[in-house]
């Protein structure tokens, strides 16, 4: 996954951890804005959170590569991802900075998250911007097949102004709960990147030092 497309996905997967609202329900709104305001109450509950995730990336002639992890969050705008599997990866932001480590290769990525060429819904990580405003939140009636398990639902997010980086995204939802299960980002040349998460827990006490990076020395640092 390329640098610009990991920010793009984290900010909208986790944006709710930097303070994005959903759309509030309204009179006669339909399944989809109560569902979304079911995730809105889970998140604004969620101080930090821990999950394992399963991720897909599907190219426009159907190719595909899978890759494994871990994941924290921390409120406000703080991520880990864990990649563990086919290759050990780490990307950690600390809400100012995000650290790309590529151990194999010896190098790692930095990018100021408050960088004014950032996607729009990466602000949501720095607390900024709701969905509500940039997307039209709808439920998904047909999502694709074995995307959601059972008792699991699907929202669709179009934005409302076009974006040269993604087409729409799915949330897959736990309708009781309001967990976000899964999401998939639909890029603009027909690929999409798809995340599952399992064994989510929220609230434990996720220490600052999770998102903490030094390179070790003799990596080769590049800034893009």
């Amino acid at each position: 996954m390329s640098l610009s497309s990991f920010l793009l996905l984290s900010g909208l997967v986790h944006g709710f951890l930097g303070g994005v609202a959903l759309a509030a329900p309204e009179p006669g709104g339909g399944d989809a804005t109560e569902i979304a305001a079911t995730v809105q109450r889970y998140y604004d509950g969620a101080k930090d959170l821990h999950t394992r995730f399963e991720q897909t990336l599907t190219t426009a002639m159907g190719s595909k590569k899978r890759a494994s992890g871990e994941l924290w969050l921390k409120k406000p705008g703080r991520m880990r991802w864990e990649y563990l599997k086919p290759e050990k990866k780490l990307m950690v932001a600390d809400g100012q900075v995000l650290w790309v480590y590529e151990p194999e290769d010896e190098q790692a990525f930095k990018q100021e998250l408050k960088s004014s060429n950032l996607p729009d819904s990466v602000s949501f990580l720095l607390g900024e911007g709701r969905l509500k405003d940039q997307f039209d939140v709808t439920l998904e009636k047909t999502p694709p097949a074995g995307l959601a398990q059972a008792g699991e639902v699907v929202l669709r997010l179009l934005p409302k102004r076009a974006s040269s980086a993604y087409k729409s995204l799915l949330f897959v939802v736990e309708p009781k709960t309001g967990a976000v299960m899964g999401t998939v980002v639909f890029d603009q040349q027909g690929g999409q990147s798809q995340l599952r998460f399992a064994g989510t827990e929220s609230n434990k006490g996720v220490d600052d030092g999770k998102f903490k990076f030094s390179p070790p020395s003799g990596t080769r640092i590049i800034k893009p």
